[in-house]
């Protein structure tokens, strides 16, 4: 089948993945504006702000509701579906195909590690090797880690974001050259993002994994946030290179044995060599599969299908289902992030003291306190600043706890009304303070980061 013919038939794909791609450089190149955060809409960014939020109660700095929920939609899609983000959004994704076919424009193969060799089964892991780290990092932080490394964003930022500049050099040459040579190189071995979709496949024994950690806490058995990281981590990568087949998933690509005659040319065109042409109960159930469809648009028979993995499976469409799933799921996440936020910090203070003994004093009455909202709150933009925020509430008598959230710039406020009031603690706040800011000697100090 015709090259052309194959991106006429897959059109959803190349419609979404290229579509991406335009609106990313449009947008970051728009002449005499500032690009915007990259990373905005990046569900790998909401990933870790969960896991931040969970482990220290707040929230990475510059991080929006949006890149929460869209974390917890692609959490829900690869559960559900497949790894849609990966086969549809993703611009990586998209750079790794392009690199496929400009090799085949040239007319070289390029270097084959087949699924399941032992160099294939070796390379998994640094995956989840970067997913521990990047992970541990960002949340002992509070920072994005994964910016330091981010191809992606290394190259939306021209270079000039929150990089350590090897690292995402090093990165980007990855996703080139090894791109280049190795189908879907950085997709297959080296994206935590990967790391995070293929563990979720197997979501059931992740949920068995986070169920024996909730009951050892019930028990008095402190195991530490990081050993469950670890754990989740180990366990991923080991089902993926051990079953590499989830049983859970809704969704599949089908292949209706009465009508394959075993040509072998969606096993040539799948960009992760899965063997489609061989897949055992019509479905195929690779850990590896996006539902990318590029199987379904080359097949001469129409033997491949999208459907339900039911006994004779069910066909709920060719190419254009997945796609739609995927639009929709980013259109939630675009919804439920503009209308719900998770404070950035939610901390109290002053309310109880710990004695010699052990035994906590209740210091106040949590019942008698009150709430009130300040907006407007311009400076109160990240993590760091609204903990300088809660540190000038800290020193307001009366003032017993704080909320921020930072995309709508406003904060609620505990305290007690019998000893201060709203507006006591409205003028207390938008007092002004000056301090004298040193300048560093050049000759010891070479950068300032604010």
């Amino acid at each position: 089948m015709a090259k052309k013919s194959t991106i006429i038939r897959n059109w959803p794909k190349y419609l979404l993945q290229w579509g991406v791609l335009v609106a990313l450089a449009a947008f970051l190149l728009i002449p005499g504006k500032n690009p915007a955060n990259p990373e905005a809409y990046c569900p790998m960014g909401g990933l870790q702000a969960l896991t931040t939020f969970f482990v220290r109660g707040s929230l990475p700095c510059s991080m929006s509701m949006v890149q929460i929920v869209m974390g917890i939609v692609l959490a829900a899609s690869v559960v559900l579906f497949s790894k849609l983000f990966c086969g549809y959004i993703c611009p990586l994704g998209t750079v790794q195909d392009l690199l496929v076919k400009l090799r085949n424009v040239i007319g070289w193969q390029g270097i084959e590690i087949k699924n399941g060799s032992v160099a294939d089964k070796v390379l998994r892991v640094i995956k989840y090797a970067l997913l521990f780290w990047i992970f541990y990092m960002t949340a002992t932080a509070s920072e994005l880690f994964c910016k330091n490394l981010d191809p992606y964003y290394a190259v939306a930022t021209g270079f000039k974001g929150e990089i350590t500049l090897w690292m995402s050099i090093v990165t980007v040459a990855l996703v080139l050259i090894c791109g280049f040579m190795i189908n879907m190189f950085w997709c297959r071995y080296l994206c935590p993002l990967g790391a995070v979709s293929n563990s979720l496949k197997f979501w059931g024994w992740i949920v068995v994994l986070a169920a024996a950690y909730y009951v050892l806490g019930l028990l008095g058995v402190n195991v530490p946030w990081w050993l469950l990281l670890a754990l989740f981590c180990i366990a991923g990568y080991l089902l993926e290179i051990l079953c590499g087949r989830p049983k859970l998933q809704v969704l599949h690509i089908m292949k209706n044995d009465a009508k394959c005659t075993h040509c072998g040319i969606c096993n040539k065109h799948c960009p992760y060599g899965i063997d489609v042409a061989n897949s055992r109960n019509g479905a195929v159930k690779s850990v590896d599969c996006t539902l990318c469809g590029e199987c379904t648009a080359v097949c001469p028979t129409e033997a491949i299908h999208t459907g339900v993995c039911v006994k004779g499976g069910r066909n709920l469409g060719n190419v254009v289902l997945p796609a739609a799933i995927a639009v929709v799921l980013v259109a939630v996440g675009f919804w439920a992030g503009d209308k719900y936020e998770l404070p950035t910090i939610n901390v109290t203070w002053g309310l109880e003291q710990t004695m010699e003994d052990g035994t906590v004093k209740q210091l106040v009455d949590p019942s008698a306190l009150e709430t009130m909202e300040m907006t407007g709150l311009r400076s109160v933009k990240c993590y760091g600043s609204s903990m300088a925020f809660k540190a000038k509430l800290e020193k307001i008598r009366g003032v017993y706890g704080v909320k921020t959230f930072v995309a709508h710039h406003r904060a609620e406020i505990t305290y007690d009304p019998s000893v201060t009031t709203p507006e006591q603690i409205q003028e207390s706040v938008f007092t002004p303070s000056k301090f004298r800011v040193n300048t560093p000697d050049p000759a010891v100090v070479d950068s300032v980061k604010m």
